[in-house]
């Protein structure tokens, strides 16, 4: 899986460039090995919100589109959360993909 990262106002360090390599990688199991994946944090700068993290995953896996979109306390939160998030989506997709191909045909 490709995996480009990207942020706004502030640098992706090698710690958080690491894990969301490793967490979204983790997400292959649900693809064929030829998706690509657009990673983008950002953060609020307004102090009356208390959640400014923000990652936007946008993943591209089977010729159909999943995004995410979460706000955490800090980056490393909301990569997690949108993981989870995005299993879910795969999942879901996955099994409705799965019960097309059995309960679809005739059985004999």
């Amino acid at each position: 899986m490709q995996i480009a990262i990207s942020s706004r106002g502030a640098e992706v360090s090698d710690a958080l460039d690491a894990a969301t390599r490793a967490k979204i990688g983790r997400l292959d199991r649900y693809d064929d090995g030829d998706g690509q994946a657009t990673v983008h944090f950002a953060e609020e700068k307004n102090p009356r919100i208390a959640d400014k993290a923000i990652c936007e995953v946008t993943l591209e896996a089977r010729g159909h589109q999943v995004q995410g979109k979460v706000t955490a306390t800090d980056r490393f939160a909301a990569l997690d959360l949108v993981v989870d998030k995005l299993e879910h989506q795969l999942a879901r997709f996955k099994s409705r993909a799965d019960d097309k191909n059995t309960h679809g045909r005739d059985q004999d």
